[in-house]
């Protein structure tokens, strides 16, 4: 059987339906032998769980698709130390001393750090009258309420401070090559996803982050979490070394040249602006002739010294028929 590459996980979900997850240990090589993990699928689904399981192979961890005699360290994720246990038995175990119980987020902080970390108590799963005493204050309550952000964006307050950069700029990549192939689902499903991302007064970390978030569809919360795991997108990456994209990208640049315009000139095998330029039999609209003309002048962003000197022409001329009134720059200073 082929194996299963996590960058295609949510591509391949018909395929996974109703298959139990293959056990992929040999095709890995193995860095920790004395950690054998089994993730439970239990509250997770299938798909996560394939993605993680593939994920801490690529890290050299040895992980068992099925629960076996081998396995040390059980990891959950939203389940607590009672719901473990009633799992377990369920699988006819008894004796559940001789397995880790952890909560995911000791995972994730072995994937961050791309070896093993001490299973400290922070990460166990207890009983409520097993946990460790402590003497910090009880975290306080966040002010911030996924469940209340509108699905609507002109009814959230969006800052200029953008927290979540490196996810924005993923969803960014991913929505402008779905336009370009037309795709328009795809391509609003990751639009959408920036915009209430670029919403939040606080930068994501877990996957707990997103819940009750408006927008977050299971191909959004795949480069979520991936992101969070890796550090990048291999869907984004994969996105900005492609031919096709970075044709179209350079094509679009030019006023007056869409999508149809770039399909029609990719496919006459036309691949950078030079080539279009040079091509005899290309025929330009007015508009597309007047955006190769002023090509480097409309692609260059007006310098803050400029905007003020505009401001400054205005203010002065509209203060002389109305010297009260309010001049504000607006917008995105592109010429």
């Amino acid at each position: 059987m082929d194996k299963i590459r996590a960058p295609a996980v949510f591509s391949q979900r018909k395929r996974q339906k109703g298959m139990h997850s293959p056990n992929l240990s040999c095709s890995y090589e193995i860095k920790f032998n004395k950690f054998v993990i089994f993730i439970m699928q239990r509250k997770m689904g299938m798909t996560r769980r394939t993605f993680l399981m593939e994920l801490a192979r690529r890290k050299g961890f040895r992980v068992e698709s099925e629960l076996s005699d081998s396995v040390t360290h059980i990891v959950a994720e939203n389940n607590s130390y009672l719901e473990v246990l009633d799992w377990l038995r369920g699988q006819a175990v008894s004796d559940s001393s001789r397995f880790e119980l952890l909560d995911i987020s000791w995972f994730t902080a072995c994937m961050e750090a791309g070896r093993p970390v001490d299973s400290e108590l922070k990460y166990r799963l207890m009983e409520q009258d097993q946990s460790p005493p402590s003497n910090t204050p009880e975290p306080e309550v966040p002010s911030f309420i996924a469940s209340k952000v509108s699905q609507y964006s002109c009814q959230r307050k969006t800052t200029l401070t953008n927290y979540n950069k490196k996810f924005t700029d993923a969803f960014e990549i991913m929505a402008e090559n779905y336009e370009f192939k037309e795709n328009e689902i795809f391509c609003l499903e990751f639009l959408r996803a920036a915009s209430v991302l670029k919403f939040l007064p606080f930068l994501v970390t877990k996957m707990k982050d997103i819940q009750g978030l408006p927008c977050m569809g299971d191909r959004v919360r795949d480069v979520i979490e991936e992101i969070i795991e890796e550090g990048e997108s291999s869907r984004a990456k994969e996105v900005l070394n492609d031919e096709r994209y970075k044709s179209f990208k350079q094509f679009t640049s030019v006023f007056g040249v869409g999508v149809k315009t770039s399909e029609k000139w990719y496919r006459m095998g036309l691949r950078t602006l030079e080539e279009v330029k040079a091509d005899k039999t290309v025929k330009l609209s007015k508009m597309q002739k007047a955006g190769f003309h002023y090509y480097e002048d409309l692609v260059s962003c007006v310098s803050k010294a400029e905007a003020d000197a505009v401001s400054l022409i205005v203010k002065n001329t509209v203060c002389r028929f109305l010297p009260d009134a309010l001049v504000t720059i607006t917008g995105g200073f592109r010429r």
